[in-house]
């Protein structure tokens, strides 16, 4: 393996890989970074030669995912008819299912930005306005749609702008806040509970209130253009399996 850029360069890749990093260390050799999941990748800087460390498995996945990026073939053992295993699901489901389901209020202008950063991505967004419904509500589509299934999404994005105003009936109508509409809340929490917080992103726009009972979620902030979330929400979809093209997701921020 050999990488001839610069460090960003291959920061990107690694990252591009689905991998997350952890640690960027100067060494006498060139550079060493390693990533959350394990892997340890070391550069010489003069001769451009990169080499994998790790557990076997962690390893062995960041090897194929860069030699995937790179345009070559992954490694694929030799092995006999007798000692050939039988087919299964590819480990990591995400990264062969590319339907995010994203569930949204009344602003059409920024679901409409969303769904064209996620096509950019090289993802499928699933908007139930697109589908015609099928006679389905938001919930029952959530049902439908989300699941372990490959035709089902296992990942959500939930864009909340800022449709309704509101205000605690104790704190008085002077404290009027603009808030996302409660549909959005309730889909939210069903989404969070169907696929694990971890499989959700939530883009914020604006000043807006959030839910007292979700104070402990990450939010991804924008303000004018949905674009401007893409390189936090690049982050949690690789950190939820997918892998993304560098290139991509510098087009959906642009």
């Amino acid at each position: 393996m050999n990488h001839t850029g610069t460090l960003e360069d291959l920061q990107t890749k690694i990252k591009g890989c689905g991998f997350t990093i952890s640690e960027v260390k100067a060494q006498e050799h060139g550079h060493q970074i390693k990533t959350n999941e394990g892997a340890i990748v070391n550069w010489y800087t003069s001769t451009g030669k990169v080499q994998f460390q790790g557990k076997k498995a962690v390893k062995d996945r960041l090897e194929d995912a860069w030699g995937t990026y790179n345009g070559l073939a992954p490694k694929v053992p030799v092995v006999t008819e007798s000692d050939a295993p039988a087919p299964h699901a590819p480990s990591n489901p995400a990264m062969a299912n590319k339907k995010v389901f994203v569930v949204h209020g009344h602003d059409s202008v920024s679901r409409e930005q969303l769904e064209l950063v996620i096509h950019k991505l090289g993802l499928d967004p699933f908007v139930l306005a697109n589908t015609g419904g099928g006679g389905l509500t938001i919930i029952e589509a959530l049902e439908a749609e989300i699941g372990t299934n490959n035709n089902q999404a296992r990942f959500g994005i939930v864009l909340m702008t800022p449709d309704d105003m509101g205000y605690s009936k104790s704190d008085g109508a002077d404290n009027i806040q603009p808030r996302a509409r409660q549909n959005v809340v309730l889909e939210m929490g069903m989404l969070i509970s169907a696929v694990g917080r971890g499989n959700v992103a939530i883009l914020k726009k604006g000043h807006l209130e959030a839910p007292s009972d979700a104070q402990g979620i990450l939010y991804i902030p924008y303000n004018d253009h949905v674009k401007e979330s893409v390189p936090k929400l690049a982050d949690r979809l690789r950190a939820a399996g997918f892998v993304l093209n560098p290139e991509n997701i510098t087009k959906a921020s642009s």
